[in-house]
């Protein structure tokens, strides 16, 4: 069914770590309408990726329907907002400001789930 509709968003996500695997499945969950694609990350090559595998490791890409490339916050704002159920909400992370605050907080929980061990990206972290 993965090829059934074209206007699907890919969201690569990281299959090693727990907490990107949880929000994956929240997401399936609420994707009743098959708007997205879900692909693990570490079972890509390189050249399959939206964005450098490093990247990918920090920030979780999607590649648009329309072609364009996304990451972090701003990728899973539109992912919510493609699923009927995430969309009222999502509406939310669009008002003046969200972007800038929304990917500070996602960055903070990211290299938290590094240091926690949630996920093996401790070796790609800020320092």
């Amino acid at each position: 069914m993965a090829g059934a509709n074209t206007n699907r968003d890919t969201l690569y996500y990281d299959g090693a770590c727990g907490m990107c695997r949880g929000s994956v499945r929240r997401l399936r969950r609420l994707d009743w309408l098959d708007r997205l694609d879900f692909q693990d990350s570490t079972r890509l090559d390189d050249s399959q990726l939206p964005v450098s595998r490093e990247d990918a490791m920090h920030r979780i890409p999607m590649r648009c329907a329309d072609g364009r490339t996304l990451s972090g916050f701003f990728a899973l704002r539109r992912a919510l907002r493609r699923t009927p159920a995430g969309f009222l909400p999502a509406l939310l992370l669009y008002i003046p400001g969200a972007g800038v605050i929304g990917q500070r907080v996602y960055d903070a929980i990211a290299r938290r789930r590094a240091r926690s061990g949630a996920c093996e990206i401790q070796q790609h972290t800020d320092t």
